[in-house]
């Protein structure tokens, strides 16, 4: 077989990024993104990112210490997501966050929301890829304009804040858009081989998973959790915006119905007006990551994120069980 020869470009450059050996990102996800998590699918083959209000407010890790838990158990690299929000002290601790990661080695980059420029900027000087978090060809302009190495495109299959594009009408846009040079990252509904193939297939480089990798045993949320996704159909996943106050996908449960999807009109108006939205956002926001933390480790609590790739998860599975079904992909481009 030829070697790398029938791997894009694209997919090559990708690899070259991640450093890894399977074009398979671990997203960032609250609750899931334990160290252990993390460490599993770097190790397998893919990269594992780290969620930082993950792994210090929901699992109780101190930063640098999660960091060197996770460098204990696999020599691989792995990557960090840094969360760009206007808030002061937010953005202190993430400036802290980013000197410890590049202080312990980390030379991958996720951004999301925000701006990712003064990322970029701070990242460059010390060789480290970003990759930033997109949901419209608009913002992908800009953030290409800002330096960004990557795109993780946003679809709207994905589990948690959701996109609003079908994946592969994205994948056309983009590439009608002048972003031929930039390895595009499909994010959303992706959950085995045959979702890594249509991935390639639409012109990705690779994907980001994050329901398939809550659905894995090193993964730590409850059982409930786990076989709330093995058991769901694409058919049960809803939005609502009456979590964070933006949509999140979840799977249906009568906890999550009970009151509506939908926040009421009141708050509603809380939310498009400009002299409360920030503040309005923020305090559903900071209420979302207490009902998620709960979710992670209390049966009873059934608010759990998830995207529409829960149709092709009939099982709970090791990382590297789930990365060999999506290296077996790659290697078949390879020949």
């Amino acid at each position: 077989p030829a070697s790398m020869a029938a791997l894009s470009a694209s997919t090559k450059l990708l690899l070259q990024h991640t450093k890894a050996a399977v074009p398979v990102i671990k997203g960032p996800m609250y609750p899931g993104s334990n160290p252990e998590l993390v460490a599993a699918v770097s190790e397998a083959g893919g990269l594992g990112v780290v969620q930082p209000i993950s792994m210090t407010y929901l699992y109780g890790h101190d930063f640098r210490a999660g960091l060197r838990l996770i460098k204990s158990l696999t020599s691989k690299p792995f990557g960090v997501n840094f969360t760009i929000v206007p808030n002061k002290k937010y953005a202190k601790r993430m400036e802290e966050w980013m000197d410890i990661s590049i202080d312990e080695g980390v030379k991958f980059f996720l951004t999301s929301l925000g701006k990712p420029g003064a990322v970029v900027k701070k990242a460059e000087v010390h060789g480290v890829r970003v990759y930033h978090d997109v949901h419209t060809p608009g913002v992908a302009r800009k953030a290409c304009d800002m330096g960004v190495d990557g795109l993780i495109c946003l679809n709207d299959s994905m589990g948690g804040q959701t996109g609003n594009r079908a994946a592969a009408a994205f994948a056309a846009e983009l590439r009608g858009g002048g972003f031929e040079g930039v390895p595009l990252v499909c994010a959303g509904g992706v959950a085995n081989g045959a979702g890594l193939r249509a991935a390639l297939d639409a012109g990705y480089a690779g994907v980001q998973m994050g329901t398939r990798f809550i659905a894995s045993d090193e993964c730590r949320v409850t059982q409930a959790y786990k076989q709330a996704i093995v058991d769901a159909k694409a058919s049960d996943i809803v939005w609502t915006n009456k979590l964070a106050g933006t949509n999140s996908s979840v799977i249906r449960t009568a906890q999550v119905e009970s009151g509506g999807l939908q926040v009421n009109g009141f708050v509603s108006w809380l939310l498009r007006n400009s002299l409360t939205k920030t503040l309005t956002r923020t305090l559903m926001l900071t209420r979302a990551l207490d009902v998620y933390k709960r979710a992670a480790f209390d049966e009873e609590c059934q608010i759990w994120q998830a995207g529409r790739g829960v149709q092709h998860i009939d099982a709970v599975k090791s990382c590297a069980e789930i990365i060999a079904e999506m290296a077996e992909v790659a290697r078949a481009e390879e020949s």
